[in-house]
């Protein structure tokens, strides 16, 4: 790894906790995020979708840990011009900023670039069709990025992330069911049939794998970073209601499901346990972890 990083998005759930972890690794590193934030580092507060916004940040020993990103699929479909502005115009900033300095760049793109229809488990060659604006934008991103290394060269990498949870996370699944489970009498929802299929990875864990790919990835190359474990939302349900002690609840589904939501994935992790990546938090230990830093925040 480059002795100078830079982590764009420091703010977010993985960012803050991928600072974390460079800092304790010995790495000189820069946060980056477009809201006020506080790191044990040197913070700065910038908007990427500004050309060379990043230039005076970078040298030919840096590395970019590109995590800037709105990161939600129904946001992106109610606003598919603000997702593509952030998402594809920041990104090609980012690249930009890099081909001028010699910086290199790890890339935080989604499994949302997949084919709902391929065969599961999707691995990195599996075909791309998104649907949504959101796997949209980080589609075309990955082709900026893979453009930038064939046309210039640029040592870019691409980590293609599953479902990320952890302590610090305040959307999504988990969190969802947290509160809904908290505030339930006898029953609670679920959205959908409750057999929608995710792939679960721990917060440490997705960290290492930005890490593995920054020390032993190759240049041009994307890798899956999940747990190449199947769980069912309706599963994943259960195990929140026993972790909190609530076991008694009746879970009911609702049938409904957003627009670009997508019925199952999850990931063949084989090209990135070759470079040394092994998923260690189990999603039981993984899930206590996260209700207990819930429950400082109820």
């Amino acid at each position: 790894m480059r002795q100078h990083a830079i982590v764009t998005g420091a703010n977010g759930l993985i960012g803050r906790r991928l600072v974390e972890a460079l800092i304790d690794r010995g790495v000189s590193t820069v946060a980056v995020d477009c809201t006020e934030g506080a790191h044990g580092c040197p913070f700065r507060q910038l908007n990427l979708t500004i050309p060379g916004a990043l230039d005076e940040l970078l040298t030919n020993e840096s590395m970019v840990f590109h995590l800037a990103a709105k990161t939600s699929v129904s946001g992106s479909v109610a606003s598919p011009r603000d997702d593509f502005e952030v998402n594809v115009a920041g990104t090609i900033e980012v690249l930009e900023s890099a081909r001028r300095t010699g910086a290199a760049v790890v890339f935080a793109s989604s499994s949302a670039t997949y084919d709902p229809r391929s065969p599961l488990p999707h691995n990195e060659k599996s075909p791309k069709r998104p649907i949504s604006p959101y796997g949209a934008a980080k589609l075309a991103s990955e082709g900026y990025c893979s453009v930038y290394h064939h046309c210039y060269s640029l040592d870019v990498r691409v980590v293609r992330l599953f479902n990320v949870y952890g302590p610090g996370m305040k959307r999504f699944a988990i969190h969802d069911f947290f509160h809904k489970i908290n505030q339930a009498e006898d029953t609670f929802e679920v959205l959908g049939d409750g057999k929608q299929v995710r792939d679960f990875l721990y917060l440490d864990d997705a960290v290492n794998g930005f890490v593995a790919v920054s020390e032993h990835g190759q240049p041009g190359e994307d890798y899956n970073v999940a747990s190449g474990e199947p769980t069912r939302i309706i599963d994943l349900a259960k195990q929140m209601c026993d972790t909190m002690g609530r076991s008694e609840l009746i879970i009911k589904t609702t049938g409904k499901s957003f627009p670009g939501d997508v019925p199952e994935w999850y990931a063949d992790i084989s090209k990135i346990q070759s470079i040394g990546f092994c998923p260690r938090i189990p999603l039981e230990s993984g899930l206590q972890n996260t209700v207990n830093w819930l429950n400082t925040t109820v």
